[in-house]
């Protein structure tokens, strides 16, 4: 047992931290006082994400002896235990990874109308001939406007001595249909705002929007906190399995969300308290740990989520530094992993509106696909994992500065990075480019293996030179140590290849599953709509290259960006697409995937490249 006592940590001479006790790991303490950190693999201590270097103090061991640095002088934080004061090394903030661009938002007129809505009104105050209460004051207005009886909240009737009390002469209503949830003095109506949130499994992206006007004025994204538990949403439901890692987790992103409000008023120099509406999207792990409530029943059989719509919430409930009279939307679940996020990218691109069979993949840590139309719209999750983020491979990274993003592979190898940065490790979208291209010139087989040492000889030498052998798996080295910005070899592993087969397989089985469940052939599929983080930034010509996407025709697939963010502005700004969405959760079928009899069968044959690459 660690014996429970204070420790102080310092961070580069500047943050001071006070750990709650010494049963927590560094790891912990950080991530409970606000430092980011990452952690793949959960706090296992095998994705080595969660480096730091001390610079003084004594640090434990998981085995309850002194622990002993990397070969490189670091520890992993998830490994160790503070004992008293430690100081650390600056900890670099590792880049937020885009979620993709938000188009233009358009929305007519007539559907622009938000579940909440700002009417100013002139009283008739009540006098001694003229006696009633207040409420019916308001009501007096309401019967000549709005033909029904407003049922006043008790933040509203609290609003409304003080109003009456200085016979102010114009009063703003904040209602939800016929709820009032605030009175204020004078005509506010001018200042309504809201924001939309998309919380992604690794990134959380915030939209902030003038709703008089119905645009976008400032958007601020940050890495979603909760990856110190884990890179895939399993991780953080188990993580989530005692009330003491729900709540942290819960805090976690509550804590973000604010943050990023902060960070769009401040843009534009409003206050929080003028933000009176908000829309959530997100996977179902990420709705039910943001509402507090354990998502462990979306692991055990039959894999349900506890619940798929809510009804619009007071920021209060959330400890969401909006408006206290304002609201919090979900946007609902469609069943099991098939989040809010799908539901809201469906609305986005029209899927649920157009006549044209469409498939829409949603390409981010977790994989969703629906294909479908305005008739009939089936859904699926694949376990596609945190590959697409950079994660779990050898010199994975996100998508931020230094990833190599694209490579072209001829007589040697030519790579570029994000910002033109040295290269410091690879990102998804440039893995994905570089398997493309090494099954094009044969440096891999069609089943994924590197080419034998007896074929080599087939290859240019600069090539050559960069198959090798290291701790008895064959890799290719895209980055030499010297050119890297980190001092090492960039390479792509054998196990690195193995790793996205297993996703790609993963997303391209789904998607052939939903077309046999439709009773169609990839032929009749009209358009593929590529979302989500990954998505946004693909080559598309080389996922079609390596069978990602179970299509042929390169002219039938666009990339749409960020399609949940967009679905979640759209719904920020209109009831109607809010009704949209909850249509879309209880039209579309769902298909798990784990008992479907072809599932097995079809992933085994699809981890192999196609011969025409």
């Amino acid at each position: 047992m660690i014996e429970e006592m204070k420790n102080q940590i310092i961070i580069d001479g500047q943050n001071l931290i006070i750990a709650k006790n010494s049963a927590w790991t560094l790891m912990d303490t950080l991530t409970d006082a606000g430092v980011p950190m990452e952690s793949v693999c959960g706090g296992k201590g095998t994705c080595g994400k969660c480096k730091v270097r001390v610079l003084s103090g004594e640090v434990m061991g998981c085995n309850g002896s002194f622990a002993e640095p990397e070969k490189d002088g670091s520890y992993l934080a998830c490994r160790i235990y503070p004992l008293g004061q430690v100081v650390l090394d600056k900890i670099t903030k590792r880049g937020v990874t885009a979620k993709g661009e938000i188009g233009r938002i358009h929305i007519s007129s007539k559907d622009r109308v938000p579940v909440l809505r700002k009417s100013a009104v002139r009283p008739t105050y009540p006098t001694l001939t003229q006696n009633y209460s207040l409420q019916e004051m308001v009501n007096k207005v309401n019967d000549v406007k709005y033909k029904e009886m407003f049922n006043l909240h008790s933040t509203a009737l609290q609003d409304i001595p003080l109003l009456a009390r200085t016979k102010t002469e114009i009063y703003t209503l904040i209602h939800l249909d016929n709820n009032v949830t605030a009175v204020e003095a004078g005509d506010t109506s001018s200042v309504f705002y809201g924001v939309a949130f998309d919380i992604g499994s690794t990134t959380v992206a915030g939209m902030l929007m003038d709703m008089n006007r119905g645009e976008v004025v400032a958007s601020a994204a940050e890495t979603n906190p909760q990856t110190a538990y884990g890179a895939d949403v399993i991780s953080r439901i188990k993580a989530a399995e005692k009330s003491e890692g729900l709540k942290q987790l819960s805090d976690l992103i509550r804590h973000c969300l604010n943050n990023l409000i902060c960070k769009l008023c401040s843009v534009i120099g409003i206050r929080t308290q003028d933000i009176y509406l908000m829309t959530i999207v997100g996977n179902s792990t990420m709705e039910h740990l943001l509402m507090g409530i354990s998502p462990i029943s979306l692991t055990i059989p039959p894999y349900v989520q506890v619940f798929k719509s809510i009804p619009p919430l007071p920021p209060q409930e959330l400890s969401l530094d909006i408006h206290s009279g304002g609201r919090v939307v979900l946007i609902p679940n469609i069943a099991s992993f098939v989040g809010a996020d799908t539901t809201a990218a469906v609305m986005a691109v029209d899927q649920d509106l157009t006549p044209k069979l469409t498939l829409l993949i949603d390409l981010g840590t977790n994989g969703e696909i629906v294909l479908g139309n305005r008739e009939r719209m089936i859904v699926t999750s694949t376990a596609a994992g945190p590959a697409f983020e950079g994660a779990q491979l050898s010199c994975g990274m996100r998508a931020t500065d230094g990833a190599i993003d694209d490579i072209v592979i001829l007589e040697d190898v030519h790579i570029r990075t994000i910002n033109d940065q040295k290269p410091a490790g690879i990102c998804g979208s440039g893995i994905i480019k570089a398997l493309a291209e090494m099954v094009r010139r044969r440096i891999i087989t069609f089943s994924g293996r590197f080419v034998e040492s007896s074929q080599m000889s087939q290859l240019p030498p600069k090539l050559r030179s960069r198959i090798r052998e290291r701790d008895g798996q064959r890799e290719f080295v895209l980055a030499f140590a010297e050119e890297s910005a980190n001092g090492s070899d960039i390479v792509i592993t054998q196990g690195d290849v193995r790793e996205l087969q297993l996703v790609k397989s993963s997303i391209c089985t789904g998607s052939q599953i939903l077309m046999q469940s439709f009773g169609v052939n990839p032929e009749e599929i009209e358009q593929v709509f590529i979302a989500g983080a990954f998505g946004s930034f693909v080559d598309l010509d080389s996922a079609l290259a390596i069978g990602l996407i179970p299509v042929h025709e390169r002219k039938r697939v666009r990339s749409v960006g960020n399609a949940a963010g967009e679905g979640a502005a759209k719904a920020l700004l209109s009831n109607n697409h809010i009704q949209r969405c909850q249509a879309i959760a209880e039209k579309a079928e769902f298909i798990e995937l784990a008992n479907h009899p072809q599932f097995q069968k079809s992933f085994i044959k699809n981890l192999a490249f196609p011969e025409e690459v």
